[in-house]
């Protein structure tokens, strides 16, 4: 009941930040430091509450379980899902022009449905200076909002069906040890002992005095500033000709709370994340050497780390079959080595819940327009790399794995070419827009972690995974509510940062769909090369990290380096590897162990000041300091 009441705070709050006040953006790194910070106090007033009254205190269980819930919801209102959603509901018709002829080529085939149409409601929303409740914007809104809030919803049933079904082989056969549990287990138990820990505190004051420091230089610019974000820092910012020019931007960051993160991480992901940033940068230097340049969207990034993503997926079942044959034997009554009584949802329910809402989502974008079998194969594609996703943050952990652009929206139209596709099926395709532009905040890692905590925390499986359902209907509801309840007052044209910057992704694509140029109109086989090279490569590099003794290149940092967020994240995670190695060969696993308070000390301290910042901004709407994202 608590987290309900937390849930609409919060992501009011996440919006303020991620939407208006331009940071920070804890939504895009995989510890969401709202969620985070909100633990923090629970575990502190839990702490008084222990004293006074035993009896009403809240069991660890209970701490990782709003922990858990506030995270998902998180995820929903942050920068890469549902705000899209909302923008995508008016767009269209805030910017249809007798010029571009919007009015006449895409309305008809939209879902009117799912959209809102009114013309004031829509005028309001993008200029502000109104309200939802006293002028009846509500009224127009509800109905498109509770379907939406149904799709969101099912669609983190068929993802915690499917983790349901891995859960037990990932966490009890091959014992994956989900890094970033360690932290929010860790704070959430007293016998922990990370309160009452010096190194923690150590690494605590370092990160939090350069947070304060540099929030009282917003307020008084005398007070010197420590920078450890990107602002002025770009090591290929002096290279204007070719070839060198071709490395793009190239910052460097000093973030404690990633280096502090990627010390839980494994020195092989930790070096396979700076080494392959530099393995696609060269790939990028070496276009340009041979003039290739001119290829449109040579070397093919997306798609390669698309076939890396569907690899690792692969690789996955392959490596699991066995488990998975008994998984459907106990599934169907027969004899089995497993039990699934313990289970979230036992595995006959998952398998069907699976299939029976993979259908019913393939049904609702079938009612937009895209055509039955192109709406499977694009559900498929979704959840194999949302079960791509959930590995590997179940096996590595690693700060990001945003995959930008790489949905079925981003894929499907280049593979199969714009032939195979009518224009009704272009619209449906594209509504798969909000939720495929970034995988930042992907719901699929958090479903599984929340059972890792239900299991460290000894809970009911069932109880998270219901937990993580229900947080997601209130969640999706709440930052519909949050959002407009903003964008009314505030005006998505005005006050407010990406309130239709992404929501143009639409209707961008569907120009460009509609308007199927000559070079488009097949099957894009460069780009069907660079999938294919991508999963091949991904496979040799897992075979060879499987049998190769001390191989120091693993697949997963060839999947998640190609995108937006590794260019702020690889220099930390460099400083980490070599700081974690130093340790692991100087002082071995002991010394690792002793240390490990200070690195969740980098964390916190980063994080809690930080979002206390935000807080003091946000209540009395006056600028702050930003310590992510900038």
């Amino acid at each position: 009941m608590l987290a309900l009441l937390v849930i609409p705070l919060n992501d009011y709050w996440v919006l303020m930040m991620e939407k208006v006040l331009y940071g920070p953006y804890p939504t895009t790194i995989s510890i969401f430091a709202n969620a985070v910070f909100t633990l923090t106090v629970l575990a502190g007033l839990n702490a008084l509450v222990r004293r006074i009254r035993p009896r009403a205190a809240l069991t660890v269980a209970e701490l990782l379980l709003i922990y858990a819930m506030t995270t998902v919801a998180s995820a929903l209102a942050g920068h890469d899902m549902m705000p899209t959603l909302v923008g995508m509901m008016t767009y269209p018709f805030r910017f249809a022009t007798p010029e571009n002829q919007w009015a006449e080529k895409f309305h008809p085939l939209l879902p009117q449905w799912l959209l809102v149409t009114d013309r004031e409601a829509v005028r309001a929303l993008w200029e502000g200076n109104a309200s939802l409740y006293a002028d009846g914007f509500w009224k127009v809104w509800w109905k498109p909002a509770a379907w939406w809030v149904g799709f969101v919803t099912l669609l983190m049933f068929v993802i915690q069906c499917v983790n349901t079904l891995v859960r037990k082989s990932w966490s009890e056969h091959e014992r994956l040890p989900f890094p970033l549990v360690q932290l929010p287990v860790a704070m959430a138990d007293p016998s922990s002992g990370i309160w009452r820990s010096r190194l923690f505190w150590l690494g605590f004051s370092l990160p939090a005095a350069i947070v304060v420091l540099n929030g009282l230089a917003v307020y008084f610019p005398s007070i010197p500033t420590i920078n450890v974000g990107f602002e002025g820092r770009d090591l290929a910012g002096n290279l204007a000709s070719k070839p060198w020019s071709a490395l793009g931007w190239t910052p460097y960051t000093l973030y404690p709370f990633v280096i502090g993160i990627g010390y839980l991480l494994r020195a092989d992901l930790l070096f396979s994340c700076v080494f392959f940033y530099w393995f696609w940068k060269l790939q990028m230097v070496l276009t340009a050497v041979f003039a290739l340049d001119g290829i449109r969207e040579f070397p093919y990034v997306r798609q390669q780390a698309f076939g890396g993503y569907i690899a690792i997926t692969v690789m996955v079942l392959y490596i699991g079959r066995g488990y998975l044959r008994q998984v459907w034997r106990c599934a169907l009554g027969r004899p089995s080595e497993l039990d699934d009584r313990n289970e979230p949802v036992s595995y006959r329910t998952a398998i069907a819940g699976a299939l029976a809402g993979t259908a019913m989502l393939s049904a609702f974008m079938a009612a937009i327009g895209l055509r039955w079998w192109l709406a499977v194969v694009a559900f498929v594609l979704y959840f194999a790399v949302a079960l791509s996703i959930a590995r590997i943050r179940a096996e590595l952990g690693p700060p990001v794995h945003d995959g930008h652009f790489s949905g079925p929206d981003g894929i499907l139209p280049g593979a199969l070419g714009s032939r195979a596709f009518t224009d009704r099926d272009f619209v449906g395709l594209s509504y798969f827009w909000w939720f495929n532009r970034a995988y930042r905040a992907h719901p699929a890692p958090i479903g599984i972690e929340s059972m890792k905590l239900a299991e460290s925390s000894r809970a009911s499986q069932r109880i998270f995974f219901w937990g993580i359902i229900l947080a997601v209907a209130v969640g999706a509801a709440a930052t519909f509510w949050a959002y407009l309840h903003i964008g009314y007052q505030r005006g998505f044209d005005v006050g407010m940062s990406a309130g239709g910057v992404y929501a143009s992704g639409q209707m961008s694509a569907l120009e460009r769909w509609f308007s199927r140029p000559e070079d488009t109109a097949g099957p894009g086989w460069g780009g069907n090369l660079g999938i294919l090279f991508g999963f091949l490569f991904c496979v040799l590099l897992w075979k060879a990290h499987l049998h190769i003794v001390g191989w120091p290149f693993h697949p997963i940092g060839f999947a998640i380096t190609s995108s937006w967020a590794i260019n702020i994240l690889w220099f930390p995670l460099l400083i980490a590897w070599i700081i974690k190695v130093s340790i692991l060969r100087f002082g071995g696993l002991q010394l690792y162990r002793k240390a490990l308070p200070f690195f969740l000390g980098l964390i916190l301290g980063e994080m809690i000041p930080g979002c206390l910042w935000s807080i003091i901004g946000i209540a009395f709407n006056i600028p702050y300091y930003s310590f992510w994202g900038q």
